[in-house]
């Protein structure tokens, strides 16, 4: 064997490739046609493959798949799903449907998006405006969003509260700065309010100013009121807070809920301002400007509804002139809080005040009442039953004027003060059980109330609260037409019983009618410049008075309660008579209010063992109801002739200052004659030189007053009209001397 007849060596076959298989050797070999073609891919060769397959038969086929299945592929064994299996879950299915519905849905948004952009090309491309337009808007969209992600949570670039920068700042941190920059000035600031231009310069003119300080203590309210030209205000007497937390969420609001993208646009080119106000106690506004309106205008009054005799009138009422409660406010906020020392100025103004309820409103309401009471009411306690007249039930109605939206509305209803004494008398008649005793506990916290916890109470605040429901309530029988089956009956109300709780609150006790309001009585003072030691003593002293206590058969006094009132306690030096004159003295003021716990106690009826009456009487109080106190001489001391303890509460506003006595009332009724006026000796006149005003310049300090008396009969008697006891309260005022202060002589 040479090299280029090489022959290759037999192929090794396995045995089963040289074993043929079954189907193979189960049929002749075929010759090849003589009209087929060589094996060149030509379609002769493959028009033979065809006629070959389709002359086999159908098992011949299916044979030879197989054994070529069997032979090319391993054999794989499957189990046919149970129907149970293959059944779809039909949440599966919901959700199918839905998928598909969502991709429908995408696929219409994605076409109209693609016809738009189309559209904006088409249009960009025919009009250059158009494009410029839909640029812009781009810019505006992309640049909304970007900003939108950069200011999430935070003011706009632009905002202002006040003079705080708020602009990309969280309201958290808006808040602290408007603390910082506001709440000292708001806490320390104070504001003067002028009555005019003239009154102005007549308070920054020494002199005058001088005069209207001296006399300031000496004037009675209404003079005071009428002659007033100036009011002075902090944010203690007014109220006042700073509402920072609002005001940043007010400030990121803008350009967002508030205002939108137009605010956000008007922020971002000309800046948005927050005004920084502050927050006003509603009755300290409302005292301040009715002070301003006694001075300046002519308070409006409302047509109103009074019972008489079991009968509802309409009383008068006009138009006024009035200082607007939400200018002054505004105003207010200018004075307290544009400047950095937190003190400013400026004048009152008064504008027309129309009527907010008239003649026919108040008519309509007269008329509801009259339907409400006409019948009278039944109440039954205890398997008893008593019947209130028209009369009765009419001297527990009261009226309020409520807001409206932008109208007011008179509202007539029954007032717990009221009713709740008169139920209780009339059930304390029927029940012959020994009344509820009750003890009073003060601590700094509060009034706790204990009973011994023993008998039944009558629930005769839930009474009145039905009465009222039935009366005046939606539907009631104020609102009743002529043909409703009610009128013409008494309006039915059942009083409830309850045991006794041993302990609870003062106002829970209020509440139930367990304890109740024995009497009260009120008293007025002047304010503004030249009063402030006066008001602050009269503030001070009430709060060492207020929630003493008076057990059954012990005496109260005012200089044993409240102590000796001097400077180391924190009193200051204020107007008091000394020697028939004016001047200054520790503790001035305080007899105004031993003169409000004297006409307390005189009204409530308990025996008053010690009381002496003012060098000067101011008519301010009642004719000859006055009281002095001085440490440690003159004091009021007054006597609990009752079963129960007696709570004795102070409440000093700015202008005024409430006594109160709580407890169980003892049922006295009081009865008073006060005598005629007599004169006394003339006042007469002094003069004191100030070398520190001008030649010729003077004021009054002290104004004269003659003396004079009067006596005052208070009749006392019980339940049953029974003469308990009668006093005579004689007082005798001594003259007071002009003092009327000027400079030297000229030269």
């Amino acid at each position: 064997m040479n090299g280029r007849e090489r022959r290759s060596a037999p192929s090794r076959r396995s045995p089963a490739q040289e074993r043929p298989s079954r189907a193979a050797s189960s049929r002749p070999a075929r010759r090849p046609s003589a009209r087929t073609t060589p094996r060149d891919g030509s379609q002769g060769a493959r028009h033979a493959r065809s006629s070959s397959s389709r002359e086999a038969s159908p098992r011949a086929r299916a044979l030879r798949g197989s054994a070529s299945r069997s032979w090319e592929s391993p054999s794989l064994w499957t189990k046919e799903a149970s129907r149970a299996a293959s059944r779809e879950n039909p949440a599966l299915s919901v959700l199918r449907i839905l998928g598909k519905a969502l991709l429908a849905l995408l696929g219409l948004i994605g076409q109209a998006l693609v016809f738009l952009a189309r559209l904006i090309v088409s249009l960009a491309s025919r009009s250059r405006v158009a494009l410029i337009a839909f640029v812009l808007v781009g810019v505006l969209l992309v640049g909304g969003a970007a900003d939108f992600v950069l200011n999430v949570g935070k003011a706009y670039p632009g905002v202002r509260v006040g003079e705080v920068d708020a602009a990309g700042k969280t309201a958290d941190e808006i808040e602290a700065l408007v603390n910082e920059a506001y709440a000292a000035r708001l806490a320390g600031g104070s504001v003067v309010v002028y009555a005019s231009e003239e009154a102005e310069a007549r308070v920054n003119d020494e002199l005058a100013a001088a005069q209207d300080a001296a006399l300031a203590e000496q004037l009675a309210v209404e003079e005071a009121q009428a002659n007033k030209v100036a009011w002075k205000a902090d944010a203690s007497t007014l109220g006042a807070s700073l509402p920072a937390r609002d005001l940043a969420e007010e400030a990121v609001r803008i350009g967002r809920e508030q205002g939108g993208l137009f605010a956000r646009l008007g922020a971002l080119f000309a800046g948005h301002t927050v005004e920084v106000r502050a927050d006003y106690g509603a009755d300290a506004v409302e005292q301040l400007a009715s002070d301003i309106d006694a001075a300046i205008g002519n308070p409006r009054v409302d047509y109103g509804v009074s019972v008489e005799g079991g009968t509802a009138v309409v009383t008068e009422g006009h138009d006024g002139s009035m200082v607007d409660r939400d200018d002054l406010k505004r105003l207010l906020d200018d004075a307290l809080l544009e400047n950095g020392d937190g003190t400013g100025s400026f004048v009152a103004h008064a504008e027309h005040a129309p009527l907010r309820i008239d003649a026919s409103a108040a008519q309509a309401v007269a008329d509801g009442v009259n339907r409400a009471i006409g019948d009278g009411a039944r109440f039954a306690y205890a398997g008893s039953s008593w019947d209130a007249s028209a009369a009765d039930v009419g001297a527990w109605v009261s009226t309020r004027v409520e807001e409206r939206g932008d109208a007011h509305a008179l509202v007539a209803y029954v007032d717990e003060s009221r009713a709740k004494p008169l139920l209780l008398s009339h059930v304390e008649g029927i029940d012959d059980s020994d009344p509820v005793h009750v003890t009073f506990e003060a601590n700094g916290e509060g009034v706790t109330v204990r009973t011994d916890g023993t008998g039944s109470i009558p629930l005769v605040a839930d009474a009145v609260r039905q009465l009222d429901a039935a009366l005046f309530g939606e539907g009631g029988k104020a609102f009743a037409s002529s043909d409703d089956a009610r009128l013409g009956t008494p309006a039915e109300v059942s009083i409830a019983t309850g045991t006794a709780p041993t302990e609870l609150s003062f106002d829970e006790a209020m509440d139930l009618g367990i304890i109740g309001t024995i009497s009260s009585f009120t008293t007025e003072f002047t304010t503004g410049a030249g009063t402030e030691n006066r008001n602050h003593n009269i503030a001070l002293v009430s709060e060492l008075l207020s929630d003493s206590v008076v057990a059954p058969g012990e005496r109260w006094s005012f200089n044993g309660t409240a102590g000796e009132c001097n400077e180391e306690v924190g009193f200051l030096g204020a107007g008091a008579i000394v020697d028939g004159e004016y001047e200054d003295a520790v503790g001035g003021g305080i007899c105004q209010v031993a003169t409000t716990v004297f006409n307390a106690v005189y009204e409530s009826g308990f025996p008053v063992i010690t009381r002496h009456n003012h060098s000067l009487y101011i008519s301010s109080y009642p004719a000859g109801r006055d009281a002095a106190v001085s440490w440690p001489d003159l004091d009021l001391v007054w006597e609990n002739d009752g079963a129960s303890d007696v709570l004795v509460r102070l409440a000093c506003t700015e202008g005024s200052v409430t006594a109160t006595l709580y407890g169980v009332d003892p049922g006295y009724r009081v009865s008073s004659a006060t005598g005629e006026w007599d004169a006394g000796e003339s006042y007469s006149t002094k003069t004191q030189i100030d070398e520190s005003l001008a030649p010729g310049a003077s004021y009054v300090k002290t104004r004269g007053t003659d003396g004079s008396t009067i006596t005052v009969i208070r009749t006392v008697e019980d339940e049953e009209g029974l003469i308990v006891r009668e006093d005579a309260f004689h007082s005798v005022y001594d003259p007071v001397t002009e003092v009327v202060v000027k400079g030297p002589d000229a030269a």
